[in-house]
């Protein structure tokens, strides 16, 4: 087998790729987008056992490990054990973290775990391609001492950079490279600003605050005029969605946060995802309905 420190080019057809979550909606997600982008060797573990399994039984070449600090699946645990196993293909697998809560602090507690790259969530297709050809392309040298198990730490990351001339002999000498995820520019869109006006109102939902339910009811229906406007049939049914399961579950005091938390995000990866991955789209807008209608139901 090769090593996974040698640099190659990224063949996703060809590419076997672990994604571990613990988050059965959020795992599926990650799935379409990898599928968007012609990867079809996915497995998926919700176990940090699941993981094991298919690292020994099945020939991976990159994990992803999709983990929030709130999972009780120790993500950051199962880099730390990656990174002292005895085979050395499998300790030197490349590891990109992905999470919704990507902070400076989580960047160096995963640095010192083990993790090659991050990735912020809601996640783009390019932004997930590029951490690919990172890991893939131009891999970290692998520190194997006393003290430190895992990629180098101090290489600065070009990942960080966007725009049309991202590779490193097509930018010019000295020119800033912004230490940024992939899309700022993006997060300013209609859209995406409504839908985290959205999010901080829904953390007064769940503190029970009757006013909240009327504000939230109000950004989701400026939400979907939006989507209206922009004929984003997905995200227009994701959003009814949503805005059915607040509606019903609010005054009956079911509200529930992982629900929230995970309609939440869909609604923000169908807004990043642009219109063109229609069926990866489709397939979040669909899971999501089906979700909210079975607890609806329940």
């Amino acid at each position: 087998m090769h090593d996974p420190r040698k640099p190659r080019p990224l063949k996703p057809r060809t590419l076997s790729v672990l994604v571990a979550d613990a988050n059965n909606f959020s795992r599926g997600l990650i799935a379409e987008i990898l599928r968007s982008l012609n990867v079809a060797n996915i497995s998926s573990a919700r176990t940090e056992e699941m993981a094991n399994s298919f690292l020994i039984d099945r020939p991976i070449d990159v994990v992803l490990l999709s983990w929030e600090e709130s999972d009780q699946f120790d993500g950051l645990g199962f880099v730390r054990a990656l990174r002292r196993m005895e085979e050395d293909r499998l300790r030197r697998l490349p590891v990109v973290l992905i999470t919704a809560g990507l902070t400076r602090q989580m960047v160096i507690n995963g640095r010192d775990a083990g993790v090659d790259e991050f990735l912020a969530k809601p996640i783009s297709p390019l932004a997930m391609r590029q951490r690919l050809e990172m890991v893939l392309e131009t891999p970290r040298p692998f520190v194997d001492c006393s003290v430190y198990l895992g990629p180098c730490r101090r290489r600065k990351n070009p990942a960080d950079y966007y725009g049309a001339k991202r590779r490193a002999g097509e930018r010019q000498l000295g020119a800033a490279t912004p230490m940024v995820d992939q899309d700022e520019a993006a997060a300013q869109t209609p859209i995406r600003l409504a839908l985290t006006a959205l999010r901080q109102t829904c953390t007064l939902l769940r503190a029970s605050r009757p006013e909240a339910l009327k504000t939230a009811l109000q950004q989701t229906r400026v939400a979907k005029d939006i989507a209206i406007e922009s004929k984003d049939h997905a995200l227009h049914s994701g959003l009814a969605a949503f805005e059915a399961y607040i509606s019903v579950a609010t005054p009956l005091g079911q509200l529930e946060e992982p629900v929230l938390n995970t309609a939440l995000g869909a609604l923000e990866q169908l807004a990043a995802l642009p219109q063109s991955y229609a069926e990866a789209r489709d397939s979040v807008a669909i899971a999501l309905g089906k979700a909210i209608q079975k607890k609806l139901a329940a």
